[in-house]
């Protein structure tokens, strides 16, 4: 589900436009249409693709992630959350191969897959259209407004006069329950969470089998994280990315990357029997000012 919303009156041509973005982004990241850019890129036995100018910013960002992350942001885990059932196999005999990284050329924005595996570009898609959407309104001047993609959050300028205020969903609540309450101050902000509370699966064993995979164990993850929150300042897409890297690494590593580069985050866990809340410093710049 998307919405965008605003105190200024969006016409309908704008409404088109906004379509055609996400529709747009849609046919380049898109795991379940076995017709999108990067569904072609992952069963095409080529290891070398030139790619369109909007997959090629997704897959850079999401290199730079994966680099300050130490590697526990991996989108090349594709085929592990296909197999999982968390995408389509699309009929495919999927076997993940254990060197998952890729790199880019910027010359002739092209990429080179160093393995067989799948792209899954779920983690930061989102994301990536959400600021496409803001970078569009902007340019329209129509510069207030609150966007959402499936729980990936920009707000910006102000609602009739007044700042925008977004709530994190607590994860034991099954309705829109808010755990905390964050403000905008009139601000650009970009809003992305990540957790397991409500995309997952329970195996015949009766383990609870997440969406989220640990790129160490190449298994769901197993952590006392419930979820994780990243607020910036520049980049839904960034923020997207780094909220499922948090979630794959565990509390202590993400609080120690996400205050050595300054990410605002957010921590809902659960260490023994109690239900804690732990801020980056970052977090603490931005709102308690």
């Amino acid at each position: 589900t998307w919405s965008v919303k605003s105190s200024e009156y969006i016409g309908d041509q704008h409404k088109e436009n906004i379509i055609n973005i996400i529709n747009r982004i849609d046919y380049v990241a898109s795991n379940y249409k076995e017709n999108s850019e990067i569904s072609l890129i992952n069963q095409n036995t080529n290891n070398f693709h030139f790619v369109s100018d909007d997959l090629f910013n997704i897959l850079s960002i999401a290199k730079e992630v994966e680099i300050q992350s130490l590697g526990f942001y991996n989108i090349l885990l594709g085929k592990i959350s296909s197999n999982l059932g968390f995408s389509p196999t699309f009929g495919k005999e999927l076997v993940h191969k254990k060197n998952s990284s890729f790199k880019l050329n910027e010359k002739n924005q092209s990429i080179e897959k160093l393995s067989s595996n799948w792209f899954d570009l779920s983690s930061i898609a989102k994301g990536y259209a959400v600021q496409e959407i803001h970078n569009y309104l902007v340019k329209e001047k129509l510069v207030n407004h609150l966007i959402d993609i499936g729980g990936e959050i920009i707000a910006n300028g102000n609602n009739a006069g007044k700042s925008w205020k977004i709530g994190i969903q607590n994860p034991f609540s099954i309705s829109d329950n808010a755990s905390i309450i964050v403000d905008n101050k009139f601000k650009f902000l970009a809003i992305a969470s990540s957790g397991e509370y409500r995309n997952y699966k329970i195996s015949s064993d009766g383990q609870k089998v997440t969406h989220t995979i640990n790129p160490v164990t190449l298994s769901s993850i197993n952590n006392s994280i419930l979820s994780v929150t990243v607020v910036s300042e520049t980049s839904a897409t960034f923020a997207d990315a780094y909220a499922t890297a948090f979630n794959a690494m565990g509390t202590s590593m993400a609080l120690e990357i996400a205050n050595n580069n300054k990410i605002a985050t957010m921590i809902i866990y659960k260490p023994k029997n109690d239900i804690d809340i732990i801020f980056s410093d970052k977090w603490y710049d931005l709102f308690y000012e």
